[in-house]
């Protein structure tokens, strides 16, 4: 009877152990028609793939057009981090997308990014990623957005 007790005990206790980590990936870009955004949703694709299969929640919330550096008036910390704040985010994930033309094509061939611990707000990690010529030359570029977004997450996976 105990020993069934015990089992039961360690069951229920095991969601506890599991450890994941909640992201929002706030995406800045400035893209406004219907074919750039679809960019940007293959890069949010491949970053948020790369969460989940690690096991972490991650959310996301998309901005286009210009975004000023501090919030609100009366604070003094960027808009995406009082958005992973009030979202309850450990942590942000803040890309921005500047778009080119690449082979007739206007596509995010460059994204910079900023991993930040919201608690505290520090910066984790900075870095870019550019679309990897392989994509280009054989014209995927779809893949290639996505890649960049992958390997992006794969930057921030590397921190937590």
């Amino acid at each position: 009877m105990t020993k069934k007790f015990t089992i039961i005990v360690l069951l229920m206790c095991l969601p506890f152990l599991l450890f994941s980590e909640t992201i929002l990936l706030y995406t800045i870009t400035e893209a406004s028609a219907d074919d750039l955004e679809q960019f940007d949703d293959l890069i949010e694709s491949g970053v948020m793939n790369e969460f989940f299969d690690a096991g972490h929640i991650i959310f996301n919330a998309g901005v286009s057009g210009y975004i000023p550096e501090i919030g609100l008036d009366h604070y003094k910390e960027s808009a995406s981090l009082q958005m992973a704040k009030s979202g309850g985010a450990a942590f942000l994930l803040e890309v921005k997308l500047v778009y080119s033309e690449v082979q007739g094509i206007t596509l995010p061939a460059d994204a910079g990014f900023q991993f930040i611990e919201v608690a505290t707000g520090d910066l984790i990690k900075e870095g870019s990623v550019s679309i990897d010529k392989k994509w280009i030359d054989e014209g995927d570029f779809e893949n290639g957005v996505t890649a960049m977004g992958r390997s992006m997450a794969g930057y921030a996976l590397s921190f937590l």
